[in-house]
């Protein structure tokens, strides 16, 4: 007896999701990371450490998520995605983890782009 709730992830859409959904990780953990160079002393940093990627997981909740009560349509839902991760590069460039910042940000926007392809509704 198995306890699913939704569809098994297999093939090529199942790595997709899953990729996707370490790169959605990546997002918040890159945040966390940008948010604790940004402040100018330790509260602060800990204060935008916490709240850059409470932000981020905030509009993904809203507009992105599958079960989302307001999420938004194609391509409007592709350009938050984009966006996220594109800000989420900025911001660890800036504070000079500029690789970092670029993998992110291909990786995050790729994958998002894979999302549309290979599992539709993801």
């Amino acid at each position: 007896m198995t306890s699913e709730t939704g569809p098994r992830l297999t093939g090529v859409a199942g790595v997709v999701l899953t990729v996707r959904f370490l790169t959605e990780l990546a997002l918040l953990g890159g945040l966390a990371l940008a948010g604790t160079q940004l402040g100018g002393g330790v509260a602060l940093a800990i204060v935008d450490a916490v709240l850059l990627p409470v932000a981020a997981a905030a509009i993904w909740g809203l507009f992105i998520a599958p079960r989302a009560r307001r999420r938004l349509p194609e391509p409007a839902r592709f350009l938050v995605e984009f966006a996220l991760f594109a800000a989420t590069g900025v911001v660890l460039a800036l504070v000079g983890w500029v690789v970092l910042g670029v993998v992110l940000a291909v990786a995050g926007i790729g994958v998002a782009a894979l999302t549309r392809r290979f599992a539709k509704d993801g």
